[in-house]
């Protein structure tokens, strides 16, 4: 899975590229030529008399973004496909991108200009309540409107736009939050630290640097194994000729006497499965089963 994203992400950087080398801008004034930038009850938009521009505009050099009602967007903004029958045309300051991005996450200033961000961001985020919902999420308590801000990690690939789901970055990987649940898009991208499940498997994140984990963990006062693949191992594990067992349902590792499917086990404090000895009095077999 985490193959298949690196191969995405080279993808839409090539795809975002080549869009980028067929799109053209023209440095004309924008007064010259009837286009401005026009204030409306508190809106900002740009327009050509009655006409005001609804997509991706490159003016004087940089980036804007203008929705379906012509409003230009300022802080993050998902930005989907266009519809069928999208078309382009020249126009007398800049043009209109020739296709569009990926639908995706983007980041805007204060003055709507598309934030040219490649690799990792930390950006001020600010709740919508005191549970730490961001702008863009739900909230399960209406009355619940404390603000606050803080800081997190962001990482922005080739085209500007906001990485989530696993990434290889230097050597290590991270997890960033995904922005698509139940089919509709908040903003997420966030590094995400600790446990997360990804849908297919359990891993730990340094609490601090967001890494993944590999190898024996000691967590909680409780050991896990990850393997390389970091997902967190659970049932037997065997480690050159020593057998281990990590619980089935939460990996942590088992010492004393535990009962896997009917039968007695025991494992020292290391974790070791005890093989052809005899534990309390009672004796365990060369598969670490007690013989009654």
């Amino acid at each position: 899975m985490k193959t298949i994203k690196k191969l995405m992400q080279i993808a839409l950087a090539v795809f975002f590229f080549g869009l980028l080398a067929t799109s053209a801008v023209l440095a004309d004034d924008a007064d010259s030529e009837g286009w401005q930038f026009v204030q409306e009850n508190g809106r900002t938009y740009y327009k050509k008399g009655d006409i005001k521009e609804t997509d991706w505009r490159v003016i004087d050099g940089k980036t804007y973004y203008f929705d379906y009602n012509g409003e230009m967007v300022v802080g993050w903004q998902y930005i989907p496909m266009p519809v069928k029958g999208y078309t382009i045309g020249p126009y007398p300051n800049g043009i209109r991108l020739e296709g569009s991005p990926m639908p995706e996450w983007y980041y805007f200033d204060k003055n709507g200009v598309l934030q040219e961000f490649v690799g990792w961001k930390a950006l001020e985020v600010k709740t919508k309540d005191s549970v730490g919902r961001k702008y863009g999420e739900k909230r399960t308590n209406p009355e619940d409107k404390e603000e606050k801000s803080f800081y997190t990690n962001y990482y922005f690939n080739q085209n500007h736009s906001l990485e989530t789901g696993w990434l290889y970055d230097q050597s290590n990987w991270y997890y960033l939050a995904k922005t698509e649940i139940n089919g509709e898009n908040y903003i997420g991208g966030e590094r995400r630290a600790g446990w997360i499940n990804d849908g297919s498997a359990w891993y730990y994140l340094d609490p601090e640097t967001g890494i993944m984990q590999t190898g024996w963990q000691y967590l909680g006062n409780k050991w896990y194994y990850l393997r390389s693949s970091g997902a967190m191992t659970t049932g037997w594990y065997q480690e050159g000729s020593t057998w281990y067992y990590l619980d089935a349902q939460n990996g942590d590792m088992k010492t004393g006497w535990f009962q896997v499917n009917g039968k007695w086990y025991y494992a020292y404090s290391s974790g070791a499965l005890a093989v052809n000895t005899t534990v309390d009095g009672y004796y365990v077999n060369y598969n670490g089963e007690w013989v009654q």
